[in-house]
């Protein structure tokens, strides 16, 4: 989910000041947009869509949409391909998408919703929220011994919201096959089985960690638990609370954990798509969670998830619509990991809460962009960027399943040098 940028972010950042060909307008139940200086140098973002063109022309990707907004004004929209290859539907910037870990940063926001109306404590130990994880155990190693299980043993301390916020509970994940500790969470995994979130979450407290919380970052399954923190401290399922306080005061109506919570049938729901030992793309079966996780199960559309990302680019709030203080979401998009637990593969970048964070390259390192800007992605080859320097945030929608044949590039290796090449402010010192 990191991009090396190099020479091309520093050239980019070189770019004179160029006003915008055109703009799009936001919906309508967004009030006026504010007005700022355009930022933006429209060019680079029309050789990004020629580029998105020539991917999908190759048979790379079905289809992209990309939207690019300054403050609360949308600046860039690029709808190239299809979304429904078999029924000629075109990819647009309302078609529904999953996407899937691009649900994470949402989750983080609700997190820290609770913890401004005081509901949630950073410190507070997930026990306090969900019991079973006060007799959680920790891996001795994460291969079995001579007689085939994993031997546990007590964590040096309880597992605290703020953990889980930072992915260093220790808790796994779906992505590691390698032990048989990750075999045995891919073997209970939460897409699998029967239950609502409580259920799932008492499943998951079985389940060893991998190391003692508080030590390293480890990709894994905490904001499906914070899902469930979010329930038992605010009284609501975590749809409902994500509905009431985030998607609709952001008129977000195409986003959602369930085809009753958005503005569009399970039929309008396209195919994901797969490349076969041919290179030829196929439909992927990949049923929607019937649970709500709060780590990859939101459905949206590029026109929702840039609302969400221009509310983060204005410091917390869209129109006359405020969720969080600008000081709580300064906290989520600062850096939040130390080097040491990051390990390797994060140069010029850290993790707040939700978000990977950009931060000023050691010596010897490559910049990932502005320091301050924060990223995600998603499964199947979403991401989005804000830039708060700038006020800019940008989100790219597309739907292909990982396998062994997929082409390259990922989305974001092609969408952020772009977006980055279009940045016209001099990099902050």
């Amino acid at each position: 989910m990191l991009l090396r940028l190099g020479t091309v972010l520093a050239s980019a950042l070189l770019l004179a000041n160029c006003s915008p060909a055109s703009t799009a307008d936001l919906p309508a139940e967004t009030t006026a947009p504010v007005a700022i200086q355009p930022v933006l140098n429209l060019q680079p973002l029309g050789a990004l869509e020629a580029q998105l063109s020539a991917l999908v022309e190759s048979g790379a990707r079905p289809g992209y949409a990309v939207m690019v907004a300054v403050g609360e004004q949308v600046f860039h929209t690029s709808e190239v391909g299809l979304v429904d290859i078999e029924a000629g539907l075109p990819m647009t910037v309302d078609s529904p998408i999953r996407i899937a870990s691009m649900t994470k940063p949402v989750t983080a926001l609700a997190t820290m919703m609770l913890v401004e109306t005081g509901q949630i404590g950073l410190d507070d130990p997930v026990s306090q929220y969900i019991p079973s994880f006060a007799d959680v155990r920790v891996a001795v190693s994460p291969m079995a011994n001579e007689a085939g299980e994993i031997e546990t043993r007590a964590p040096a301390g309880p597992i605290t919201i703020r953990q889980l916020l930072t992915h260093t509970a220790g808790v796994g994940y779906i992505f590691e096959a390698e032990t048989d500790l990750g075999r045995l969470y891919l073997e209970n995994s939460l897409y699998s089985g029967d239950g609502d979130l409580a259920a799932r979450m008492d499943r998951l407290a079985e389940l060893p960690l991998y190391v003692d919380p508080g030590d390293r970052w480890i990709y894994s399954y905490s904001n499906d638990v914070l899902g469930r923190v979010i329930e038992v401290a605010s009284g609501e399922t975590l749809a409902d609370f994500m509905e009431n306080r985030i998607f609709t005061p952001l008129a977000m109506h195409n986003t959602g954990f369930f085809f009753d919570d958005v503005a569009f049938d399970e039929a309008d729901m396209p195919p994901l798509y797969i490349h076969d030992e041919t290179g030829a793309m196929t439909v992927f079966d990949q049923p929607n969670p019937d649970w709500a996780s709060g780590g990859g199960g939101l459905v949206s559309t590029a026109s929702d998830y840039i609302r969400f990302a221009m509310m983060l680019a204005n410091g917390g709030a869209l129109g006359d619509v405020r969720l969080i203080s600008e000081a709580s979401l300064q906290e989520m998009m600062s850096p939040q990991v130390s080097r040491e637990q990051l390990g390797e593969g994060w140069e010029g970048a850290s993790y707040g809460y939700g978000f990977a964070v950009v931060i000023p390259p050691a010596e010897g390192e490559q910049p990932q962009g502005i320091p301050g800007d924060v990223s995600w992605g998603g499964y199947f080859d979403t991401d989005f960027v804000v830039i708060p320097s700038q006020r800019i945030s940008a989100v790219i929608m597309t739907q292909i399943q990982p396998g062994p044949h997929r082409p390259e590039p990922r989305s974001s290796a092609v969408f952020r040098p772009y977006l980055y090449q279009s940045v016209t402010a001099a990099q902050p010192e």
